[in-house]
């Protein structure tokens, strides 16, 4: 196997937020739903801002917002329908090599429960006019011009989210039933086709996974689909025929509830199947009600908007009143009716952020203890807008740093453990971490097989904030059989089982699991950088390799020792400095391994110093055997 160059999925791009500021600005006003706070409290005042070019001659700028549900109606500074407020121009910014003039404007707090919907328009005295974010470079864009909402509310992922270690199953590539045809082997059928996994397999495996130490699992879409992957649903009620029935799923969530285990299920809201009876419909009449559902003109290749342009993957409207009520009705059929306690929003970036704030409302007021776990790409500052929007989010810049530093091995631990720093989770969202999942390389194909070096990588996953999602297989050794980049179903290989699992992985996967289930300190503790000693002789790029860091929650706390290295090295931690800078005041008497990569590693305390030796690829945890 060729080690390969790029780990295509950070590859560099412009991410959707970008695309529709570069093309908001072009064209006039760039507001891209830019609020302060991201996610408005009560009785908070929120602050827009907007973004215009100097070349767009645009001198004033108006607000029309709404708070009794209904869209704002007014035009240059005159509302017919809700209330205006003026905005101010600010500085002048260099964007992207253009001199940008920022504005901004405030809008009254209100109170809890409130949904506030506004629009956004700009003039000048010579006639011309211009509205917010009026162009859609990246989805279908809406009949009637953008409409922007924030909801005030005290909305927050449930408390269960946070306390979780969550499996990720890819359904067809898990397990098959007893009595069902078997799982196939990755080279008995083309990657892009059906192995066999369904429902009941995974039923007969919640053994494994409860086992494993995990108490979510996230199923990949279940709906009935014409792809293996599932993420083009030709229909949002119906679970598709080889994986059971609606009557096997909710079987599913039951016995996962049983376990005290919680259940995912993935929804995709910005396109359907083109085998969807409304995408049919709409191309069948084009003066009917569901052409207005799509996108279905001249566009090319497809003569319909789609997303990549993948022509069985068609777009929805989804600022279209009768596709949201459609798609909120669908989403909440699965949390009431199936058992699910949550969702996974797939390509949360194609809807906009009103659609998102409209539908947090809908699935929040039927289940207010749903998570919704949102799928964004792009940087934190991104990420950050949709809080409010979404519960939790999946921290992709964490994954690449990472795999960078563990996979690849070309960023340094210290390094790492530098911007972890400068890594906060935005305010009012929670943080979901992992090394990979079905849409990247397979981390140890990124490692290039190399065990050792996911070892040290779920033992630094496992023992950071936020809450670990681990992809099917990858506790097992599974990795792809080809380039994922060349066709992402390789990272999607069926599960392995039996012999063919790689046991000692799973023991350590086992092992670092059921160290953070028992310490809280792991999942709600504060992150603390520590400075070590390194007692060995090595160069600067081998200690640059070798770091740690404790994690605190009152006056519990545990001490976690990396080595990143291809060589053992021996290093030593002040114990009064660390204390100090963590403000412990107590004097640890118990100090004792509660794990290490080495079955055989020993530390001592030698005046008042941790002194220990640490494995090529090593990972250490030391602790209080009491578990607070």
């Amino acid at each position: 196997m060729t080690k390969p160059v790029v780990d295509f999925f950070f590859s560099p791009y412009a991410t959707a937020q970008e695309q529709r500021l570069q093309a908001a600005l072009a064209d006039g006003i760039a507001h891209g739903s830019r609020i302060m706070p991201h996610d408005p409290l009560p009785d908070t005042p929120v602050t827009l801002l907007f973004s215009v070019s100097l070349a767009v001659p645009i001198e004033n700028i108006a607000v029309y917002y709404t708070t009794d549900g209904l869209e704002p109606v007014g035009e240059r500074g005159r509302a017919t329908h809700g209330l205006v407020v003026m905005a101010r121009a600010d500085a002048v910014t260099i964007e992207t090599d253009i001199a940008v003039r920022q504005w901004h404007t405030q809008l009254p707090a209100q109170p809890t429960g409130t949904l506030v919907r506004y629009r956004v328009d700009g003039w000048n005295n010579e006639g011309g006019y211009w509205q917010a974010d009026n162009v859609e470079p990246v989805s279908v864009p809406p009949l009637h011009g953008r409409v922007f909402a924030y909801h005030v509310d005290h909305w927050a992922a449930p408390q269960w989210w946070y306390d979780a270690v969550v499996y990720h199953i890819f359904v067809d590539r898990f397990n098959a039933g007893t009595g069902e045809p078997k799982l196939l082997d990755h080279d008995q059928r083309e990657i892009t086709d059906f192995f066999g996994g369904t429902l009941q397999g995974i039923i007969e495996k919640l053994d494994y996974i409860q086992a494993l130490g995990a108490n979510c699992i996230w199923l990949s879409p279940i709906f009935e689909s014409a792809t293996h992957h599932g993420y083009n649903a030709s229909d949002y009620y119906t679970v598709a025929q080889r994986y059971g029935t609606n009557e096997t799923l909710r079987q599913l969530t039951h016995a996962a509830h049983q376990r005290g285990m919680h259940v995912l299920f993935d929804f995709v809201a910005n396109h359907t199947s083109d085998k969807h009876a409304a995408f049919i419909d709409a191309l069948s009449h084009p003066d009917g009600p569901m052409a207005q559902w799509y996108a279905v003109g001249d566009t090319v290749p497809n003569g319909y908007r789609s997303y990549a342009s993948v022509g069985d993957m068609p777009e929805l409207r989804t600022d279209h009143p009768a596709v949201q009520h459609y798609l909120f009705e669908a989403a909440n059929y699965w949390l009431s009716n199936l058992g699910a306690d949550g969702l996974r929003l797939d390509y949360m970036p194609g809807p906009s952020h009103a659609f998102w704030t409209l539908f947090q409302q809908a699935i929040k007021t039927s289940t207010p203890n749903a998570l919704t776990l949102g799928e964004i790409t792009g940087p934190m500052d991104e990420i950050a807008n949709y809080a409010g929007r979404v519960d939790a989010f999946m921290d992709f810049p964490l994954t690449r740093l990472l795999r960078q530093t563990f996979a690849l091995r070309s960023l340094p631990l210290t390094t790492l453990l530098a911007q972890l720093d400068e890594h906060p989770t935005p305010i009012g969202m929670s943080g979901a971490t992992l090394l990979d999942n079905h849409d990247m390389h397979r981390f140890l194909w990124l490692a290039d097989g190399k065990i050792e070096q996911l070892k040290l990588a779920a033992v630094c996953h496992m023992t950071l904030a936020g809450t670990p999602i681990v992809y099917y297989g990858t506790e097992v050794g599974l990795s792809q059989y080809d380039d994922a980049h060349r066709e992402n179903a390789y990272a999607r290989a069926p599960m392995l089982w039996g012999e063919r699992q790689d046991t000692a992985l799973l023991a350590l996967y086992r092992q670092i699991i059921a160290l953070r289930i028992t310490h809280t300190a792991l999942r709600h503790g504060a992150r603390i950088n520590i400075e070590l000693e390194i007692l060995s002789a090595a160069d600067a790029n081998n200690r640059a390799q070798v770091g740690g860091y404790m994690r605190v929650l009152g006056q519990s706390y545990l001490f976690v020792f990396l080595n990143n290295n291809e060589q053992q090295l021996a290093v030593r931690l002040s114990l009064a400095k660390a204390l100090r800078q963590a403000r412990i005041e107590n004097v640890p008497g118990d100090l004792q391994t509660l794990f290490s990569t080495d079955q055989h590693q020993e530390f001592r305390i030698n005046d008042g110093y941790v002194e220990l030796s640490l494995e090529a690829f090593g990972g250490v945890v030391i602790g209080t055997a009491i578990a607070l």
